[in-house]
């Protein structure tokens, strides 16, 4: 599931804009989540963009927190590691 410190209200707006998603999107208004995972940077109150796969035990199983939206190759390796879930 996508998590973003970003309010739900900009998720509608995301969403829209890509047509639809087959995925909701989650807000992590309050930035517990990305503090807890550690990828929330204090100094600009942002998430840094960041990519974990959790199994069904809760283990993670991969985690890249210099994902790159227009680099083919984070996204074969988040696909690459769903795939061993299956």
């Amino acid at each position: 599931m996508p998590i973003s410190v970003d309010h739900i209200h900009s998720h509608r707006v995301f969403a829209a804009s890509m047509g639809t998603l087959p995925y909701p999107l989650l807000s992590d208004w309050d930035k517990e989540t990305a503090k807890s995972y550690k990828v929330f940077n204090e100094k600009g109150g942002v998430a840094v963009r960041s990519v974990f796969v959790v199994n069904k035990e809760g283990i993670i199983t991969y985690l890249n927190t210099s994902f790159k939206a227009d680099k083919k190759e984070d996204y074969e390796a988040v696909f690459e590691e769903l795939e061993k879930l299956m």
